[in-house]
């Protein structure tokens, strides 16, 4: 009989089943909890860490218990016309009754939405022209009219929300007609930039001001992402060994870098033995040269300041805020403070036991085999 060949049971592109979510039951059954009582919440957390699969999940969740679930994304909107494409496609994903009454929702208004066809995307190049702003007002009524019809609540997310602040305007059209859905509908607003975050939902001035209970998404305790990679190796076939102890000490409980590399890890391990000391060092090398780009590419999008905290946060053993670190990365000590901030507003950096650390190890590792030599392009011209 042939010898049983396994998958690598560790992906890392791209947002996880919920099935295949490590842990966050906490998380989850806190949202939930805070849908089912009609709080809309906001989920703050950086990049890569698990925020629209822990939002899978309560969405499912709640589609269990008969509420039509919708997941907007957001990301890099730049019109109004584009939020409405990205609600109506949000849409497109229901099934059963509740997309049947939302179809004939759509053709009773006759305002050029859809759930195919083209939808508003089609409407769009047809007449370039159509008052979208009065077409997005309309859709956001939507979990009202399936309320009134059906009794059906709904429960929205808006994924990556801080990118509305890109199309002026929006966050207030959004406030304008959910703020009347109490009954109707609850809103989960997610972000992956605090700063942004709070601008939006804590400023005074923004028509969102305090209307969603807010959450933060933190690393993933490190004893269950043991058990979780720990068992998805023995399942396969396969024992992590003495790899798994510096891969956790490594990946410091970061969602998307813990299956990545234990992707890796899993990937150099022989089916007939552990992997050890040797077979980490070989994934980390692997890892690290596949997503160099990447990391080039998180380089140049930061300032030249906060090169040089996030430089010295990687590579000097001295305190952050000392002269001394100053001077091994060429930046005045009272800037560092203004840099630092914002790394943190961008979750570039995040707290840890109080003490700033980068949030993505591989950037950190990245970092420190450069060393204090800046890279060639790098702009050491001190900002004020």
């Amino acid at each position: 009989m042939p010898a049983v060949r396994h998958l690598n049971p560790f992906r890392f592109s791209g947002p996880l089943p919920p099935d295949e979510m490590i842990d966050r039951d906490p998380e989850a059954d806190d949202l939930l909890a805070l849908a089912e009582g009609g709080h809309s919440f906001r989920l703050v957390g950086a990049r890569r860490y698990g925020k629209t699969t822990l939002l899978r999940r309560v969405l499912e969740a709640a589609e269990h218990q008969g509420t039509a679930t919708v997941l907007v994304d957001l990301q890099d909107v730049l019109s109004i016309a584009e939020i409405v494409v990205r609600i109506e496609r949000a849409y497109e994903r229901l099934k059963g009754p509740v997309r049947r009454r939302v179809e004939e929702l759509f053709r009773a208004w006759n305002i050029g939405l859809s759930l195919g066809g083209g939808g508003f995307t089609a409407t769009l190049q047809r007449n370039p022209n159509v008052d979208a702003e009065s077409v997005l007002l309309r859709l956001l009524e939507l979990p009202a009219a399936l309320f009134e019809r059906e009794g059906t609540t709904s429960l929205i997310v808006f994924d990556e929300i801080q990118d509305v602040l890109a199309v002026q305007g929006a966050d207030g059209k959004i406030r304008s007609v959910i703020q009347h859905q109490t009954e109707a509908a609850t809103y989960a607003f997610a972000g992956s930039a605090p700063g942004v975050m709070q601008q939006l939902f804590a400023d005074p001035k923004r028509p969102l001001l305090d209307q969603a209970v807010p959450r933060q998404l933190v690393p993933l305790p490190i004893a269950d992402v043991a058990v979780y990679v720990a068992r998805r190796f023995r399942q396969t076939g396969r024992d992590a060994g003495a790899a798994l102890t510096p891969m956790l000490e490594f990946t410091r409980g970061h969602p998307q870098r813990s299956m990545m590399l234990a992707h890796y890890l899993w990937e150099r391990t022989p089916p007939t033995s552990g992997a050890d000391e040797g077979t980490w060092i070989s994934a980390l090398d692997q890892a690290a040269g596949d997503t160099a780009q990447l990391m080039r590419a998180i380089w140049r999008a930061l300032t030249t300041n906060e090169r040089r905290v996030a430089r010295a946060m990687a590579v000097v053993a001295t305190p952050l805020h000392s002269e001394e670190t100053a001077q091994a990365v060429g930046i005045k000590r009272s800037s560092i403070g203004k840099a630092l901030e914002s790394l943190m507003a961008n979750a570039d950096v995040i707290l840890e036991d109080g003490r700033p650390r980068l949030t993505d190890p591989v950037f950190e590792l990245w970092l420190y085999k450069r060393g204090l030599t800046p890279l060639a392009g790098d702009d050491y011209v001190e900002e004020t």
